[in-house]
């Protein structure tokens, strides 16, 4: 069999509305395999104790909150955020410019090792949803545009499909980090329209996968989870 990912590089997304659920993952997960996304479903269901209960458990933490308001605001929350220890954290990069890089300030002003990565396009939309929001360039452009200004403001890396990993990865960005959601351990599309399975995003050079449906949902979590251990090297 094919050993094709690295401890750490699989993220598994926490999609409950109660931390007793999440647990029930948990309990299945080896932190030196596997890291942890707390949503806003979980997080706003549970504060951040969560985090507190995953740290002692001995889990990284990347939470996908997709901070998206006034630069002051998205600064002081990103602020919080990463006094709270977490791995990873996110922010939409349609907040513009200043908002980023107030981002980036926070962030840094606790630690340089946290990772804060930017949203260009949510992979549950199309070219169809773009324009029904009054956004008339084309979804590669929109996305490209997006990430460009991220780079620019000094983000850590994108949340990107695996369709977009060839151009990210030709533009000279070895340090910059790569993560694909709504990953799947075999092939179907679920909620979102640009996906992947675990093995052809490895393959196209993502860093890190989120994979939560297919756990989460799964009446036999512990056999997919075992599955994608089988695959790690």
């Amino acid at each position: 069999m094919e050993k094709f990912i690295k401890k750490g590089q699989i993220i598994v997304g926490l999609d409950f509305d109660n931390s007793k659920s999440a647990f029930e993952i948990t309990k299945l997960l080896n932190p030196d395999n596997f890291k942890v996304k707390v949503g806003s479903q979980l997080f706003t269901a549970c504060g951040p104790k969560i985090l507190e209960d995953l740290k002692k458990q001995g889990f990284d933490i990347f939470l996908d909150l997709k901070y998206h308001d006034t630069p002051n605001t998205v600064e002081k929350a990103v602020l919080e955020a990463c006094k709270k220890e977490v791995w990873m954290l996110n922010i939409h990069l349609s907040g513009g410019q200043k908002m980023i890089e107030s981002a980036v300030k926070a962030k840094n002003s606790v630690s340089s090792e946290i990772l804060l990565i930017g949203v260009t396009v949510l992979t549950s939309l199309d070219q169809k949803d773009l324009s029904d929001v009054g956004v008339s360039k084309n979804l590669e452009d929109q996305i490209f545009s997006l990430f460009s200004l991220g780079k620019k403001g000094g983000i850590d890396g994108i949340v990107c499909s695996p369709n977009d990993l060839a151009y990210f990865k030709k533009e000279e960005m070895n340090s910059f980090i790569t993560v694909c959601p709504g990953i799947r351990v075999k092939a179907e599309s679920g909620g979102q329209k640009r996906t992947s399975t675990i093995h052809d995003a490895i393959h196209l050079g993502a860093d890190y996968l989120v994979v939560a449906r297919e756990i989460t949902s799964s009446p036999n979590p512990l056999k997919v989870i075992n599955e994608i251990d089988s695959y790690f090297i």
